[in-house]
């Protein structure tokens, strides 16, 4: 976290609970101060405490910050993107205070400051602040019963951008739970009692709904990411009076980026994304983070597929290369033998397969003849299912479906990441993007007959990748066994939602790539006209 000019204050170079040494203000804002402090229990560790700007008049608002911090305590060890709350207390003044990891870097309003995102800054940004929010949005388990958490308060300071020693960004949402926990306060008003940032608030949270959802941090979240790509905020009022503010969230109509910004040109598919956020009924916004982690995908695609044209020629961009080239190592697995340990029987099994080009992540899947030649050139897909808190492991899920025929062969396998093997196939799953699928026939088994390239996302490859540093530091709160019960248990109910995305996907690349074959026609029409 950034330094700011120290002050004053009675807690500079003191001891809090006598082990947290006080040393530096690092920020402050309309629910507190945070301070750079030393863990004295933990040989001088930097840490960073906030300190509430209020103090704990009974016992229920005591027990009301406890289950906050706890919740948040929670969501910081399920997500690489939500800061980690490591400990809370209470001052001799009975002011509450909690202690959080110490981040170096910048919070997104000092970035903002400089200048707006690039697009693909801000693709990276989004997607890391959707894979924090989404999550918060599934929830924690409170005695048995599952608890979607609401930030409340989305806005430019609560997204912070830390940096590691080798120099890689993260981005980390702060505050979960806090502004719950100031609103509840008893016996005050509806304007008294307001805890958010007015120019990020949704409508009905500035209307005081109580049972607000997960559709308001949508809206607070499409105001920042207006913000994000133009440097100004979608709404302009006269005053910072609440009345002022609420008018323009209930009533005004938002702009499109290019009315604010001109010179920003952003994908027809990202404006519409916007707009819906900023919707002023929430029925009208997406209803999950979800629904905005796949525009988001589809947009990063069309970006590194566009078409370029400059005033002077009209040119097609290189495609931008996702994977290497993968002929090679293709050749190489066709070469390949089913193992005289595995039994001649239709089953798939992961390896790490040394190649020319390095070694490449591959599923080996023995099946029928027939069936085999009616997946080929047909829609797939990739899915990992983990419940990351309950046990560190994935269900690595591919799925072959031929829509004319209606059929679907499910090949998955368990990745267990606290086992080393697992682990080396999910690391390289994240750092290469890519896998091969080698198709062995029932009849015929001893040669590979057939091999497919399947691409990773973007998103599963920085979730795999959180999920690898997560296994790090997981702890075990059942069985291997039990999670695999649970994995399939969750693969079973989701099976269906994972069959209407293929379908889906596979109808939006029909249209996109007619869409690019239009283009690539009219371009070559016109070369031909100027000859």
């Amino acid at each position: 976290m950034v330094r700011q000019k120290a002050e004053l204050d009675i807690y500079l170079g003191k001891f809090l609970n006598n082990r947290y040494l006080i040393k530096d203000l690092i920020g402050k804002g309309g629910m507190g101060r945070v301070y750079l402090a030393e863990d004295a229990a933990k040989g001088g560790m930097p840490i960073a405490v906030k300190i509430l700007s209020l103090s704990l008049a009974n016992q229920q608002m005591s027990q009301r910050f406890a289950r906050e911090i706890f919740i948040g305590a929670q969501l910081g060890r399920k997500s690489k993107h939500i800061v980690r709350v490591l400990s809370y207390g209470v001052t001799e003044e009975k002011v509450p205070f909690y202690i959080m990891e110490y981040l170096q870097g910048k919070n997104l309003k000092q970035i903002l400051k400089i200048k707006p995102l690039t697009i693909s800054k801000f693709l990276t940004i989004c997607n890391q602040i959707c894979l924090g929010l989404q999550c918060a949005h599934q929830g924690i388990s409170l005695k048995g019963e599952i608890y979607p958490i609401v930030h409340r308060d989305i806005k430019p300071e609560n997204i912070f951008i830390s940096e590691d020693n080798k120099h890689r960004e993260s981005i980390k949402i702060l505050d979960f739970g806090i502004a719950k926990f100031l609103t509840e306060r008893s016996g005050m008003t509806l304007t008294d009692s307001f805890i958010g940032s007015l120019p990020y608030c949704s409508p009905e949270h500035m209307e005081g709904r109580k049972l607000l959802d997960v559709r308001s941090d949508i809206y607070s979240l499409g105001v920042l990411m207006f913000e994000m790509l133009t440097g100004k905020h979608p709404f302009q009022t006269k005053s910072n009076s609440f009345g002022t503010w609420y008018q323009a969230h209930r009533f005004q109509t938002p702009p499109t980026v290019e009315e604010i910004s001109p010179q920003v040109k952003i994908p027809q598919e990202l404006q519409k994304l916007l707009m819906s956020c900023l919707a002023k009924e929430v029925s009208d916004r997406p209803q999950n983070i979800s629904q905005i982690l796949d525009i988001l995908e589809k947009v990063q695609i069309q970006i590194k597929n566009d078409i370029v044209t400059t005033s002077n020629s009209i040119q097609l961009a290189s495609p931008v290369q996702l994977v290497p080239v993968t002929s090679l190592s293709e050749k190489e697995c066709l070469q390949k033998n089913w193992p005289k340990n595995k039994p001649i029987a239709p089953i798939g099994f992961p390896y790490l397969l040394p190649t020319s080009q390095g070694t490449i992540p591959t599923f080996w899947a023995m099946l029928p003849k027939q069936e085999i030649a009616k997946f080929l050139d047909k829609t797939y897909g990739t899915e990992f299912i983990t419940k990351m808190n309950l046990y560190p492991m994935l269900l690595w899920v591919t799925v072959l479906y031929d829509a004319q025929l209606s059929l679907t062969r499910w090949l998955s396998y368990f990745l267990d990441l606290k086992d080393n093997k697992g682990e080396k196939i999910a690391r390289s799953l994240s750092e290469i993007g890519y896998y091969h699928l080698l198709f062995f026939p029932l009849e015929n088994p001893n040669r590979c007959s057939h091999v497919m390239t399947l691409n990773l996302t973007a998103i599963q490859r920085q979730q795999l990748t959180d999920w690898l540093d997560m296994s790090q530091e997981s702890n075990n709160f059942i069985l291997p066994k039990q999670a695999k019960s649970i994995l399939k248990a969750e693969y079973e109910k989701l099976k269906l939602d994972i069959i209407r995305k293929l379908v889906v996907h596979q109808t939006s690349e029909k249209v996109s790539l007619k869409d690019w074959m239009n283009k690539l026609l009219g371009i070559f029409f016109k070369l031909l006209s100027h000859h």
